[in-house]
């Protein structure tokens, strides 16, 4: 990147550096000179444009995700050279790119707007945040040009902004700040400061994490989010800077006591800058150490006045009020042809998930389900292999320096290399799984304020989003499979209408949120009767040839699991349907919901059981999920 600016430069500079303009708009002049530039350091993060007539600064617009650029802020204010205003440009770009980021964050618009706060109040905070935000932008800037730039800063901050690392004459907290910055970008000098200030900056210096990596490193690498860094200068760094303002502070009141008795008046009689009213005890130090900080924000490349981020900040939470969190979840739920209603009471249901208990393991089923997967895949990812003696030959070098001191003595076939062995452990692992849910829509599960239908929510909500994990982490080690793994599922809901014999959700791989939302929402309702033979009888008749073959050669497992709050109504039916299915080497499992399901020990006998209290069910239902997979 640092060669698409070193050639524009050669291009187009004079022999001072500077590009010669003329004209009203030089501005929009040396932007378009290097837009090429500056929109490849970008990279599509943020767009970069010329700053607008009238705009003497840099400007953010985080609603349009746009940062203006002012060249003469630099050129004309500092006198920089068109290097260095490049440079200062990308360290501008960088501020944006970490502030944008954090109001991404969760809690972000709130921490930003504290963050503005606490500047506000304080310019004391301010500086100190600059100068360690500075650190990081500058690294960020370096790493994504090169050598070149690093050696533009270094001049920058000799020759423009610090040409002096004596700051013995500024307050003792302003020097701290100063120093942390300048120190930082320039290793090789150490500035003069008060021995309060140099004790402080080696306490600072100090502090390490296990890796023995200075905590100023640490917190201003570029990867390191804007939040966590400002939760660390909180932490670490203010109240060190707030110790030694506090000592400016009553270093002033000194100085104040000897130029007269009330120390509110200087020479002439003219009141004192930030000195304490009548019934006040507190210096401000804003108005106190006014002029300190100006002289010390010129050390800094801040280029974006405090109003105007404050502004563009109050903009951008407009624009988030009008874009809430309830009109994006309206659009979301359009997008996905679902009900907002039904959208978000899915979420409210999938919230709860994790407080389903496995009281065996004491952690979530959801966390069981997970864990039994990922030892299901595993087993598929690898095959034993079998190292045999170090051989002259083979499959891997067993030993590179054996082979290295060998060949220096002159033996070029040691016995450093194995030959490797593939043996295959085989298990009960099907390449194939289908599962049929098929729920209870009758009137009764309405019973006790609705207990059962609701827990039969949760219950399906949990296998569909654990299944849908499983296909999940599946796909993302599709590479690394040796054996296939392939869950499909689908869901009937059963209630004495003519759709008992169409599927919710038909059956097949994908388990997309708008089915899982729909499947849901369908079964929020239970109108009818226990007419559970149809969709079982469905499912027996569709069974295809295909799958027959390859539940018979151990390819395929079908899994058929039925949730039912009372007993059918025809009981013969459902009886002979399930001995059809089993015969063909299909599992299914009766579920009853209470005991008023105790009829499916019976009906579905012996794969059955009772759920006595409802709000087992997501419980039972997760953990049968388990027992009929772990063989996979």
């Amino acid at each position: 990147m640092e060669n698409i600016f070193k050639q524009e430069m050669a291009q187009n500079s004079s022999k001072d550096g500077v590009v010669p303009r003329e004209g009203k708009d030089i501005s929009t002049e040396y932007f378009n000179t290097h837009r090429d530039f500056f929109e490849t350091y970008a990279r599509g993060g943020v767009k970069v444009e010329p700053a607008p007539v009238g705009l003497d600064t840099f400007a953010f617009n985080l609603e349009k995700n746009t940062i203006y650029v002012n060249d003469m802020f630099y050129r004309e204010g500092r006198g920089f050279s068109d290097e260095k205003t490049a440079f200062a440009v990308c360290h501008e770009v960088e501020h944006f790119f970490e502030k944008k980021m954090m109001l991404t964050e969760k809690g972000g618009g709130e921490y930003f707007s504290k963050y503005l706060e606490k500047i506000g109040k304080s310019r004391a905070y301010g500086l100190l945040d600059n100068c360690v935000a500075d650190i990081r932008e500058n690294r960020s800037v370096v790493e994504k040009t090169g050598k070149e730039f690093r050696n533009t800063e270094e001049k920058m901050y000799r020759e423009d902004l610090f040409p002096s690392a004596d700051f013995r004459d500024a307050p003792l907290h302003i020097q701290f700040a100063q120093a942390i910055l300048r120190e930082r970008r320039l290793p090789d000098e150490q500035c003069l400061v008060a021995d309060e200030v140099r004790a402080k900056l080696d306490a600072l210096d100090g502090i390490v994490n296990k890796n023995k990596v200075k905590l100023l490193d640490a917190m201003t690498g570029t990867n390191v989010p804007m939040s966590l860094r400002l939760k660390l200068l909180d932490q670490y760094v203010v109240p060190m800077m707030e110790e030694l303002k506090k000592k400016d502070l009553e270093n002033e009141k000194e100085k104040s006591k000897e130029r007269g008795e009330s120390g509110d008046k200087k020479e002439g009689g003219e009141e004192q800058a930030g000195a304490p009213k009548d019934g006040e005890g507190e210096l401000d130090p804003n108005e106190v150490f006014k002029e300190a900080y100006e002289r010390a924000e010129k050390g800094t490349l801040g280029s974006v006045p405090h109003e105007a981020e404050e502004a563009t900040f109050k903009e951008w939470q407009k624009g988030e009020k009008e874009n809430s969190v309830e009109t994006r979840d309206k659009e979301y739920a359009e997008s996905l042809g679902v009900s907002e209603k039904a959208l978000d009471d899915y979420r409210a249901i999938n919230k709860t998930l994790q407080n389903v208990i496995n009281p065996e393991t004491n952690q979530s089923v959801v966390d069981d389900l997970r864990e039994l997967f990922r030892r299901i895949i595993a087993k598929r990812k690898k095959k034993w292999i079998v190292p045999k003696y170090p051989l002259e030959e083979g499959d891997t070098l067993d030993d590179p320096v054996g082979a290295y001191v060998e060949g220096m003595r002159g033996n070029f076939k040691p016995k450093v290399w194995e030959e490797q062995e593939i043996k295959e452990i085989r298990g009960n692992k099907c390449g194939e799984v289908e599962i049929s849910f098929v729920c209870d829509g009758s009137g009764s599960m309405n019973d006790g304020g609705g207990l059962k239908r609701k827990e039969q929510q949760r219950a399906m909500v949990l296998a569909m989003e654990a299944l849908k994990d499983f296909n999940d982490m599946v796909d993302e080690e599709s590479g690394s499979l040796t054996e296939p793994i392939d869950i499909k599922t689908e869901v009937y809901k059963f209630q004495g209408e003519q759709s008992d014999s169409e599927p919710l959700k038909q059956m097949g791989r994908e388990l997309s949120e708008k089915d899982r939302i729909t499947v849901c929402g369908e079964l929020s309702s239970t109108p009818g009767s226990t007419t559970d033979f149809v969709p079982l009888e469905t499912i027996n008749i569709q069974l295809p040839d295909e799958s027959l073959g390859k539940i018979r050669d151990g390819e395929l497992k079908k899994i058929v699991i039925v949730l039912t709050d009372g007993e059918s109504d025809d009981s013969r039916r459902v009886k002979d349907t399930i001995a059809s299915l089993r015969e063909k080497g299909v599992v299914v499992v009766g579920l009853g919901i209470t005991s008023a399901g105790g009829a499916v020990l019976e009906t579905y006998a012996p794969n059955a059981l009772v759920v006595e209290d409802a709000k087992d069910l997501p419980r039972m239902l997760g953990e049968l999920l388990e027992d009929h997979l772990k063989e996979l």
